[in-house]
């Protein structure tokens, strides 16, 4: 009895020391309590009960929930030599990536190596060269709008997709979409793989000790590796063969990782991964932006009205200007619209996992060794404090014109883009500013009223995806061209590229 009793004050002891969190049940702790859908609505509750550090058992396994974006900051920024491992993943990451895809990699040599030769391709001054290429797939995408401005979901994903893969290979995508339906497979296949409790062999890591023949998930896991690898390489490749061939001046990231690759040390499948996971990760979140970004000119047409008088005040209301980057100082309602997308509606709103690698001491409180630690954004996006109103899209609350003439800007004030160094934020951003501005510049876009009794259709934000990343599912709006001379400057613009 006294045993049980000191074992009870030990664990109470070691448990105060955690931040606080749901009491849980024994051995599983916390598993059952967290939702599969919508996790992030969960985590809000839970920052509203216990405050801006919340500590979850899962299972044995360490959760600490961030709702604050100064904690994160602390943690994820200043501290992000400790943090910057992810969460590691035995299905998607031992065998599926084979330890390929930085995103699910623990901090050491390979993680540095990969990490390296990502940032070589998403520096600052070096996405500037790619602005052409965003001008060309963001003029195709207004082009498709105006075609079929119902198929906003597909037009939206092609851009986002398209867009990527010329940056990633130096060309675009077939119009037969082959390469097109490939990736959506395995990024598709890759999100559910990588979400929690998607595999029982990453929430009971023992399991991985069992022969094959008792493991189906494992030969599963090694099929998709050899389908994406095999890909992969074949994009690779056919750079290589180009530069080899008469363009040795290729531009893409494809042909930068070619040129540097004895020196970012980088084997050939490693060369395909890396490019593959620039295509992967421009993909998803892209178009989830976009879409919110309709919704919400839907919801409020007071800011599209806003943004029309600004695009015509400096391109001239007769429509025979269309947008460019060469505009961006000029237009810092556009800009501030764009940030209120990224925070009214983050493409992630339940931020993207890190894991420490040595215990911690935060705000008094223990953060073991390998405990997953998550932003999650949408609390910090509803903060009251520092966004009033939170849950209303409001432009004006980044309207400070001053801070609004670099393309810097974009990714500054709110925190889709999570916390520490995230290579792909300039490219990213810089992508959906041009799509949204020359969206606001062509079209009109406004509730669809129901035929029979002439009012709006409901269109509600709560109707959306779930999982890592998060978009809305089909909701009803009208589109339609602003003038004669937009369509035809929309025509004009993209015969000079297709």
């Amino acid at each position: 009895m006294h045993y049980v009793a000191a074992v009870w004050i030990r664990t109470r002891t070691r448990r105060s020391r955690l931040p606080p969190g749901p009491v849980g049940l024994p051995v599983l702790g916390n598993v059952l309590e967290v939702p599969i859908k919508w996790t992030w609505r969960y985590f809000e509750r839970l920052s509203g009960a216990y405050g801006p550090l919340v500590y979850l058992n899962m299972g044995g396994d360490h959760l600490l929930v961030l709702s604050n974006s100064r904690d994160a900051e602390e943690l994820l920024g200043r501290r992000s030599l400790n943090y910057s491992s992810r969460p590691h993943l035995i299905y998607a990451g031992k065998y599926q990536s084979k330890d390929m895809r930085i995103v699910l990699l623990s901090y050491g040599r390979t993680f540095k190596r990969l990490r390296t030769a990502f940032h070589q391709m998403l520096q600052p001054k070096v996405v500037e060269a790619y602005e052409n290429i965003q001008e060309i797939e963001s003029a195709k995408l207004v082009y498709e709008m105006l075609l079929s401005p119902m198929e906003a979901s597909r037009n939206c994903g092609r851009y986002s997709a398209s867009l990527v893969f010329h940056l990633s290979y130096g060309k675009r995508l077939a119009d037969d979409d082959k390469d097109l339906l490939s990736v959506q497979a395995i990024l598709a296949g890759f999100v559910q793989d990588t979400y929690p409790g998607s595999h029982l062999v990453d929430m009971f890591p023992i399991l991985d000790r069992l022969p094959d023949f008792l493991s189906p998930w494992r030969s599963e896991a090694r099929r998709k590796h050899g389908a994406e690898a095999a890909f992969y390489q074949r994009l690779a490749l056919e750079v290589k063969y180009a530069m080899d061939h008469g363009n040795a001046d290729m531009e893409c990231f494809a042909a930068r990782l070619w040129e540097q690759r004895g020196k970012l040390e980088l084997n050939v499948e490693e060369l395909a991964y890396v490019a593959g996971a620039a295509f992967e990760a421009g993909t998803d979140t892209t178009t989830a932006t976009i879409l919110w970004f309709l919704m919400a000119m839907v919801l409020y047409p007071h800011t599209l009205a806003k943004a029309h008088a600004e695009l015509d005040a400096v391109l001239g209301a007769d429509g025979t200007v269309m947008p460019t980057f060469t505009h961006f100082d000029s237009l810092p309602y556009c800009t501030a619209l764009t940030k209120e997308v990224f925070r009214w509606a983050p493409a992630a709103p339940g931020g993207f996992p890190h894991r420490s690698d040595e215990d911690d001491e935060y705000n008094g409180f223990k953060i073991p060794a390998n405990t997953l630690v998550v932003p999650c954004i949408w609390t910090m996006h509803r903060n009251e404090d520092e966004f009033p109103d939170a849950s209303v899209f409001d432009p004006d609350r980044f309207l400070d014109k001053s801070s609004l003439t670099r393309a810097e800007s974009l990714t500054e004030g709110h925190y889709s883009f999570g916390f520490g160094r995230c290579p792909g934020q300039y490219l990213g951003s810089k992508t959906i500013w041009i799509a949204v501005t020359r969206l606001l510049w062509a079209f009109n876009i406004s509730a669809k009223r129901n035929p029979k009794t002439g009012l709006p259709m409901t269109v509600d934000p709560d109707r959306c995806t779930y999982g890592m990343t998060t978009r809305p599912l089909d909701f009803p709006f009208d589109l339609s061209i602003r003038s004669a001379n937009h369509a035809e400057t929309i025509h004009n613009a993209w015969e000079v590229h297709k």
